[in-house]
This record gives structure tokens, C-alpha cells and sequence, in this order.
């Protein structure tokens, strides 16, 4: 019996908590939102929210504000500190995370920049659906 111990040691070690399964997913996530910030693409948000979302509609007037004014966000790359399971289901999840925004730029169209005020971490409630495309967040609440 002790050969079984071993090997669930040995699978512990290579595959990761729960908990941070859910952090690398976000931070799959949060690549595509901080590549849509640097693009100027509020349509590449689809591949992060689910749709219809108000964190996306955040997102997307964000981006299109300063796309207006000729300006994108560079390095908008949230930092996951700390990530607790709430709960999970097959099609939902619920995280507590805190996170913290990368030191981040706007480039503007003169070839300025502008860098933006320092971030303090913060801790949010986010909840994950499960579409047909995968995972994406259905919304992220201050807490």
C-alpha cells in the first residue's frame, strides 16, 4: 500500500491545485483582455467575457475612450496574487482572487506615453461560465 502514497505524491507534484489551475486559466484569460487593451480591439473581449457582460462593456468603453482620443494601453496585465476556490460546477465557477494591474502605459498616437497611476492589489469575487468556446468570465465584483 505505501507504492500508493508515492504515486499520489508524485501526482500532486506535477499537477497543479485547483486553485491554481483557476489561476492560469485567468491568466489565459487576462492575456487576451491586455492584448485587446494594446490593440485598441474592444471586439477581441469576446474571447474573455462571456457575452453581454458588464465587465466587458466596461472593458470595451475603456478601450474605445482612449482609441478616441488616439491612444492604446500597453502592459494592462493583472498580476493574480492569490486565488481561492468559492465553488465550482461543470459550467460555473466562482473565484476569490487578488490581483494587482502590472505598471501600464498609453502610447499615443504622437508617440507619447503616458504611464498610468500605480495599482494597490485588490480583491474581487469572479465568476466563470463554461461556453461552447470555453471558459470566460461572466463577471468580477469588488469585494
Amino acid at each position: 500500500m505505501d507504492w500508493i502514497w508515492v504515486i499520489v505524491m508524485a501526482l500532486r507534484q506535477t499537477s497543479p491545485a485547483p486553485a491554481d489551475q483557476w489561476a492560469v486559466r485567468l491568466a489565459t484569460l487576462d492575456a487576451d483582455r491586455a492584448a485587446a487593451f494594446a490593440e485598441a480591439d474592444p471586439t477581441r473581449l469576446a474571447t474573455v467575457y462571456v457575452a453581454g457582460s458588464r465587465a466587458m462593456a466596461a472593458d470595451a468603453a475603456t478601450i474605445r475612450s482612449y482609441a478616441d482620443r488616439d491612444g492604446r494601453v500597453v502592459g494592462a496585465r493583472l498580476r493574480v496574487l492569490t486565488c481561492r476556490v468559492v465553488r465550482t460546477g461543470s459550467d460555473r465557477a466562482t473565484l476569490d482572487v487578488v490581483d494587482v494591474l502590472a505598471p501600464a502605459q498609453v502610447e499615443w498616437g504622437d508617440g507619447s506615453v503616458t504611464d498610468l497611476p500605480r495599482d494597490r492589489p485588490s480583491r474581487h469575487r469572479v465568476t466563470l461560465h463554461r461556453t461552447r468556446d470555453g471558459w470566460r468570465i461572466a463577471g468580477s465584483r469588488l469585494r
